[in-house]
């Protein structure tokens, strides 16, 4: 692939920014956002992490978690127009009806409930990661509407990429947690990007992570010459 790409992580002492940088402060800020629309929608704080970030390519996802004939529930979602993009929210069984529990105040739930709830919490989590790529790519993302699919772990990969042909050399895989003050539950998010909306995200994500690392610097000298007076 020619111009810039998200690529696992080297070891380089160059200080430059890189694509692993800017797909960590998507993830920062992603889930910052699903923090605040989950606890306003539940009146409750509820508390979004993405803690570890894995860039493969994308047939050997499935190798990551060894998950292969492991039943889940994914809620697949797919950017439109020209900015091609795949997003998938993963949860093993137990854990998608932790997730139930979680949006339903732990109110039983049958089928229905859990499906709709499934679908909820999947549209705000992958909603705002488009609108972090959004911030970064300075462009309107238009998704289509989430599907549920239910099936093993591996199927779910493979099916996803039969369908976008390997439009897509490259997958970003976000361990996520969920957290209540009573419950918690653990999946996966998965993008990904086509090699136009990578490059894109390289250049501007960097132009971005860089005029925000000046504010700060001139925001943080601004409180130490004040501090000292």
């Amino acid at each position: 692939m020619s111009g810039q790409k998200l690529e696992p992580e080297k070891n380089n002492k160059n200080p430059e920014i890189t694509a692993q940088d800017i797909l960590l402060e998507i993830g920062s800020i992603g889930s910052g956002q699903a923090t605040v629309a989950l606890s306003t929608m539940l009146n409750e704080q509820v508390n979004v992490e993405v803690p570890r970030l894995h860039v493969k390519p994308p047939h050997l996802v499935p190798q990551i978690y060894e998950k292969h004939d492991t039943p889940v529930v994914a809620i697949f979602m797919q950017l439109r127009e020209n900015m091609s993009c795949d997003l998938m929210l993963i949860f093993e069984d137990d854990e998608a009806k932790k997730i139930a529990r979680i949006m339903t105040d732990d109110v039983k739930t049958d089928q229905e409930i859990e499906k709709s709830a499934l679908e909820e919490l999947g549209s705000i989590m992958l909603c705002s990661f488009l609108n972090a790529m959004a911030n970064f790519t300075s462009t309107q993302l238009l998704p289509t509407p989430p599907l549920l699919i239910y099936d093993a772990f591996d199927a779910v990969i493979d099916e996803l990429l039969s369908k976008q042909a390997l439009c897509s050399d490259t997958a970003a895989i976000f361990d996520a947690r969920f957290k209540r003050s009573t419950s918690s539950a653990e999946g996966y998010l998965i993008m990904f990007p086509s090699e136009k909306l990578q490059k894109i995200m390289v250049k501007k994500g960097r132009k971005w992570l860089e005029y925000n690392g000046q504010e700060n610097q001139h925001n943080n000298r601004a409180l130490n010459d004040s501090s000292n007076k």
